[in-house]
């Protein structure tokens, strides 16, 4: 296939967080495999103006991508996971134009499966089925509500409708909602590699946005430094809010400076301020933007 260099490690496992009764924000810090590694023949738009990658005898299944994503390697959308909205034997049609997420023939692309609420705790992972939930935020801001089923060991909606195919993004963030103080495991699933590669989200404008680091291995405490959004940020008009674990209130308002991040009520300099590892926070922007997550340094 000619591939080209990995973004995921070998390691692959998966890790605890200590998640707090009530509400709490987290980020898991893994994704899925590598599928497929190679640079592009070409770049083209479509009729509808959506880009046609194609690639050199890739060797897909027609129509195998349902639930992946075409990650490209350089450019302005470097680290942006990008929906595949269908694929021939050599072709992805992505959900984007070319020009939007700066896509060139020649450019490296990685392909692979999303997250979904089934990859990252396919037995639950230690919440109480039809007791615990996990909470998701659309780009619209609105949310959605999942619930375990043990009787089925499926994720369900409020409604009982089969979501185990829910897509979590990398680096998006969720609510989990807890009866009581539990040790949630990620990684035991398909979503278990170590994404090594810088990472963008999308913050959407006028919604709370929440994200969190790609790194399951920070430790105890993590800092608003080491997320690395910084510089993706509108210098004193972006935010980053953090929350309280357990009862999911604001603890503090951050700006960005263009340099480093400042507690918007003293002014003081916040790259420091820790938070809890896997943590997320919120990205409150007012035209929508991609953010970049730093990449995990891993030493061999």
């Amino acid at each position: 296939m000619g591939l080209a260099v990995a973004s995921t490690s070998g390691i692959v496992g998966f890790y605890p967080v200590a998640v707090p009764a009530g509400n709490s924000a987290w980020v898991c810090g893994l994704v899925g495999a590598d599928l497929y590694n190679a640079a592009c023949v070409s770049v083209t738009a479509d009729v509808d103006g959506k880009a046609l990658v194609e690639f050199s005898a890739p060797g897909w299944t027609v129509g195998a991508f349902n639930l992946h994503y075409a990650e490209p390697q350089s450019g302005s959308g470097a680290g942006l996971a990008i929906d595949i909205l269908s694929n021939t034997a050599t072709r992805l049609k992505l959900d984007t134009t070319p020009a939007a997420a700066g896509l060139t023939s020649g450019m490296t692309f990685i392909v692979r499966k999303h997250a979904t609420l089934a990859g990252l705790l396919p037995d639950g992972g230690g919440l109480t089925p039809f007791g615990d939930t996990i909470s998701l935020f659309g780009s619209n801001g609105l949310q959605t509500t999942y619930f375990f089923s043990n009787i089925s060991s499926t994720w369900i909606t409020v409604l009982g409708a089969n979501a185990s195919n829910a897509i979590v993004r990398p680096g998006q963030g969720f609510v989990m909602q807890l009866g009581s103080a539990k040790t949630i495991t990620f990684g035991r699933g398909e979503i278990c590699y170590l994404k090594t590669t810088s990472t963008k989200i999308r913050a959407q404008a006028g919604v709370p946005n929440i994200i969190g680091a790609m790194n399951p291995l920070g430790g105890a405490t993590a800092t608003l430094g080491s997320l690395g959004v910084t510089t993706s940020l509108q210098a004193f008009n972006d935010s980053v809010v953090t929350l309280a674990p357990g009862t999911l209130s604001q603890t503090g308002t951050y700006l960005s400076t263009g340099s480093s991040l400042v507690n918007s009520g003293t002014g003081q300099t916040s790259d420091s301020t820790t938070i809890p590892a896997g943590a997320g926070v919120v990205i409150n922007v007012n035209t929508s933007k991609n953010i970049t997550l730093a990449p995990v340094s891993v030493t061999p």
